[in-house]
């Protein structure tokens, strides 16, 4: 029973000298709003800046180093579940924040309550939120959806997701790729670059009604251009509020019974009022016609080789 106890009491937990998952939480969430600060005042000029100077602001506050932060980061870095855990705790905050500044509850989670068997049904089951360092493995997430009998032909699926980075420096490079594999084979895919705070939205149809085998894709956070890669720097990007839906959609309107899909002709119609039969429709469609006479003739009247003034009119009338 003793070893028993001994043994729970030496359990790992975080070192002292790390800062503790609670504080790294608050501070990488005053780190947030102070990246947005000089964007919310105006102070684009200088705004790489006016960033440290706020992100200085922030240390002080939590009377943390740099150094100690850099060297927290490192740790967190390498138990990645421990960061894991403060981002969903994070997340929720920034979750939260948004409702409290004016969004609706139904803008942020519009799908969440949708039935598996209605006409838009959200399909994503695995987690809502996701942190990626740009580190591997933990710079891919990657998913795969196989489809079920719940699926229809012409099914449309959307996703949607808000992004946020939490970068000290070095270019925000996300990227996030769907593809939608249908029954015969083909593949249908689209590709987002995420370099911004912003939501997201992506979609594939299927248009030509062949019905939906698989749908599957990734999220990659990667080094960026400047292949900067100092585990010193933080560098996050936080995807939440994560949702795939499924829509039925209504297949082309078809044509009554009894109605004809292609328009009838206008059937040619004689002077008198007549319809004419195609195989009695002249080879021109207009004829030449004297002032005062349908046919004319020499007659051997004076005027009988004078040249006849002629203008042209349909021989025949469409109703």
């Amino acid at each position: 029973m003793f070893c028993v106890l001994a043994l729970a009491g030496c359990k790992p937990g975080v070192p002292r000298e790390i800062i503790q998952p609670g504080d790294m939480e608050d501070i990488l969430y005053d780190y947030h709003v102070a990246d947005g600060i000089p964007y919310i005042s105006g102070d684009y000029k200088d705004i790489s800046y006016w960033r440290q100077v706020y992100r200085d602001a922030v240390l002080r506050k939590h009377g943390v180093t740099e150094a100690e932060l850099d060297s927290s980061l490192i740790y967190y870095y390498r138990h990645t579940e421990l960061l894991h855990d403060i981002y969903q705790r994070l997340s929720k905050r920034l979750n939260n924040d948004a409702i409290a500044l004016g969004a609706t509850a139904s803008e942020l989670s519009q799908y969440e309550g949708l039935s598996s068997l209605g006409d838009t049904t959200t399909v994503w089951k695995d987690a809502q939120s996701l942190a990626l360092i740009p580190v591997a493995p933990y710079n891919t997430f990657t998913f795969e959806i196989t489809a079920d009998s719940s699926y229809h032909e012409g099914d449309k699926m959307i996703m949607s997701f808000d992004n946020q980075y939490i970068f000290q420096e070095g270019m925000r490079d996300g990227m996030v790729m769907m593809a939608v594999t249908f029954k015969n084979d083909s593949t249908a895919s689209q590709v987002l670059r995420v370099v911004t705070d912003n939501h997201y939205t992506m979609q594939i149809a299927d248009d030509d009604r062949i019905g939906i085998k698989q749908i599957r894709g990734f999220f990659y956070l990667g080094k960026g251009a400047d292949n900067n890669n100092n585990p010193q720097t933080l560098k996050l990007m936080c995807v939440s509020n994560l949702k795939l839906v499924r829509m039925h959609t209504s297949p082309p309107e078809q044509k009554g019974e009894g109605e004809d899909s292609v328009p009838q002709k206008l059937q040619p119609l004689d002077k008198e009022g007549i319809s004419v039969q195609p195989n009695e429709i002249p080879q021109h469609s207009t004829a030449r016609e004297t002032e005062g006479d349908l046919s004319p003739k020499d007659d051997g009247s004076p005027n009988a080789d004078r040249p006849k003034r002629v203008f042209e009119r349909p021989t025949h009338k469409l109703q």
